[in-house]
């Protein structure tokens, strides 16, 4: 490290003082002190010797120092005592590329972070922060009682996340566990099993949560903790992404700022907007028409095991039991769809007889269970999700390294394999535990480069795995069509082990993230 700053001041190698060497690095317990000797005249700019201290404010003559672990950067005052120029050269006070790396960089847990973003990934972030002696705060576009909808399945690396934060206990009792989402043909025959969870073989069943009911005890839990959360604050605009700090600002005219800025703002990311604004959600072609039923509306024959996929000659068709009980099912289809505006999708989402309608289109072409869901769901119960991602970004972190992508806003992933809020939970695990063991051996960037390529590598194979499942649920005739491997399909149901889902189930991701510091201390000392 003291060689950065010898680079750091351009000064003649004739007539230095013997003490003006920089010294190596020395240990101090906790400590790392860095003995950059460097009594250099320049211009009117003097340096003194650096004591450059983890965890507090040194200030000692000549330079000032802030914690390294919030990131703010040296500077140095101007010495009262007249220096000539002659002797020692024109004023360097303009840092050199290895300078300004280090500057940015933060080499230590950051004191502070400010996570943009209420939803599931932003809140866990914050308690997993909490555990780990990080304070955050949360900014919230929406108000405090928005409730979007719909429930979320939970699969065990999800599970695992929550677990590690005190969620999971908490919320476990009032979701529906299962492990096995069968698929049937037409004649209600199980033709394949797709494991979404098993205690037995990884730790935990899978469950299926109301997403109001997840939030409200996440948010509960944020109270207990004392962290707070911001609502009806929509981000505008990143004011400053510098060196040490970033600077934001607020519709509602709050402007706050804090040395590290987590974007868990969904899809339609304002953070990723503000440093890649090229970037927009695409497309996939797909949509899902949905509704709710009772149990006790439905022709189930016996021994039907739930939640299903059922497939005939118009596609797929989902039963999901979604309360503890059962005695309330999620139905729907999805179907090809051209895309509309903005104004489009909201006008659809309104014209909720419409929907009803393209759902019942080819209603005797379903099994009697199917048909009986499609007589029970109520018109004023419609709703639908347009399939939309985002194209692979090339970082997920801004150039200064401050602005750091989750969740959707990183990697929108389309619902059919059930994966987008579980992937965020493993980008908030990873990532929270990286943060916590920054250190001058393990700075931000190449943590971060770890965690990106890691994540980046695992949300590949979940969209492959999703690509395959949309393929499955196609139309006979349009699945008759695909190449082989295009379609998902699993030995479990001969097997009846899930094993070629363990790659999706099986991994800690805080673990991961220490075994990538551990590789990185090892690297800084080869």
């Amino acid at each position: 490290m003291s060689s950065i700053f010898a680079l750091a001041y351009r000064r003649p190698r004739a007539s230095l003082p013997p003490h003006s060497e920089p010294r190596a690095p020395r240990r101090h317990g906790a400590e790392q002190i860095y003995g950059v000797n460097l009594r250099a005249r320049t211009g009117k700019w003097r340096v003194e010797p650096q004591r450059l201290k983890l965890g507090r404010r040194l200030v000692q003559r000549g330079v000032a120092r802030a914690r390294v672990g919030s990131g703010t950067g040296v500077r140095t005052r101007r010495d009262e005592e007249p220096v000539g120029e002659a002797d020692w050269g024109p004023s360097p006070y303009d840092p050199s590329p290895q300078v300004a790396f280090l500057l940015m960089a933060l080499t230590g847990p950051p004191g502070h972070v400010a996570i943009i973003g209420g939803g599931l990934a932003g809140l866990t972030l914050a308690l997993a922060l909490h555990d780990l002696n990080i304070s955050s705060t949360v900014y919230e576009a929406r108000s405090e009682d928005f409730d979007q909808g719909g429930g979320v399945m939970l699969s065990p690396n999800a599970l695992r996340v929550l677990d590690s934060v005190g969620v999971y206990k908490r919320v476990r009792d009032n979701s529906l566990q299962f492990d096995v989402l069968t698929f049937k043909d037409g004649q209600d025959q199980t033709t394949d099993e797709y494991y979404f969870g098993s205690e037995k073989l990884y730790g935990y069943q899978a469950i299926r949560i109301m997403r109001k009911e997840l939030l409200d005890e996440m948010k509960a839990m944020l109270r207990e903790r004392h962290i707070p959360i911001h609502y009806d604050s929509r981000l505008t605009t990143i004011t400053s992404d510098g060196p040490d700090q970033v600077e934001f600002a607020f519709a509602n005219g709050q402007v706050a700022s804090a040395p590290l800025v987590i974007g868990a703002d969904g899809i339609h990311s304002t953070v990723r907007q503000t440093f890649l604004p090229e970037v927009k959600p695409i497309y996939a072609g797909f949509m899902g028409i949905n509704s709710v039923v009772q149990r006790s509306q439905l022709r189930i024959p016996d021994g039907y095991k739930l939640p299903a996929t059922v497939m005939a000659k118009p596609g797929a068709f989902l039963l999901v039991p979604q309360k503890p009980d059962g005695s309330e099912l999620f139905i729907g289809s999805q179907r090809r769809f051209a895309e509309l505006d903005s104004a489009g999708w909201e006008a659809l989402r309104k014209d909720k007889q419409k929907l009803y309608d393209m759902l019942q289109e080819n209603k005797s072409d379903w099994p009697d269970v199917v048909q009986s869901a499609l007589e029970a769901m109520p018109v004023d119960r419609m709703g639908f999700w347009a399939f939309y991602g985002i194209p692979p970004l090339a970082s997920w972190l801004s150039e200064s390294k401050r602005i750091i992508l989750v969740g959707d806003a990183a990697h929108a992933i389309p619902p059919t394999a059930g994966q987008g809020a579980n992937q965020a939970f493993e980008d908030v695990r990873a990532l929270a535990t990286l943060l916590s063991k920054l250190s001058p051996d393990v700075p931000l960037d190449k943590a971060a480069a770890q965690w990106q390529a890691y994540r980046q590598d695992r949300i590949k194979k979940v969209l492959d795995l999703t690509q395959q499942m949309n393929a499955k649920r196609l139309p006979e005739s349009e699945r008759a069509k695909l190449p082989p491997g295009a379609i998902w399909s699993d030995q479990s149901l001969t097997r009846g082990d899930g094993g070629e889902l363990r790659w999706l189930y099986d991994p800690d991701l805080a673990q991961e993230a220490e075994n990538w510091v551990q590789e990185l201390k090892q690297a800084a000392h080869s």
